[in-house]
């Protein structure tokens, strides 16, 4: 007798599906970002264009940060998820949403990333598993940067544990928010060129 898969669900709290249920399966590597984590990272990013935005989605899990940001009309998102089971349930989302600017990657985040990019994206979100050392936030950061994927300007967003490792970015990322809640600390940096002025 198969196993029965266990769900829970998530919403979607704003834009075209709003008050979306989602289903996401039970599973412990799974830390779907909190709806009013959700709500503050968008209404930071309120005063740009989101509809000019194309995102990457480093380690999408559910898919809920590229699935909000795409309810609210950004032009294109890019998911990243290497756990089979997960991302199955994820492309099963994106088929019953009828989502078309949208890819999804099987991949390793860090092999992918590993090559130089001919794409740049101007919004990313950076979300892996916890870890004490922080090991794969700071190699995907550094990879971001090293191999072309980010435009000028570009926006990244940042969860991790607030009692782990500290993290050094590139120097052209200037932190724009912070925040804290519980055992997560959350930030938005905005990337510039060096030589330009803030």
């Amino acid at each position: 007798m198969k196993k029965k898969k266990c769900f829970n669900k998530i919403n979607i709290i704003s834009g075209k599906w709003k008050g979306k249920k989602i289903k996401v399966i039970n599973n412990k590597i799974l830390k779907p970002t909190m709806c009013f984590i959700r709500e503050n990272l968008f209404n930071w990013l309120m005063k740009n264009h989101l509809h000019m935005f194309i995102s990457l989605d480093c380690y999408a899990g559910t898919g809920i940060l590229s699935l909000e940001a795409l309810s609210r009309n950004i032009l294109f998102a890019t998911l990243i998820e290497n756990n089979k089971k997960i991302f199955q349930q994820l492309k099963k989302n994106i088929f019953l949403l009828k989502i078309q600017n949208i890819s999804l990657i099987y991949q390793n985040t860090i092999n992918f990333l590993s090559k130089k990019s001919n794409i740049q994206y101007n919004l990313v979100f950076i979300d892996p598993p916890f870890c004490e050392k922080n090991i794969l936030l700071q190699k995907t950061c550094i990879l971001l940067e090293k191999n072309n994927w980010l435009k000028n300007n570009a926006k990244i967003f940042i969860e991790y544990k607030t009692k782990s490792k500290k993290i050094f970015l590139p120097k052209n990322w200037i932190k724009y928010r912070e925040k804290k809640f519980g055992i997560v600390t959350y930030l938005l940096y905005k990337r510039i060129l060096l030589n330009k002025k803030l």
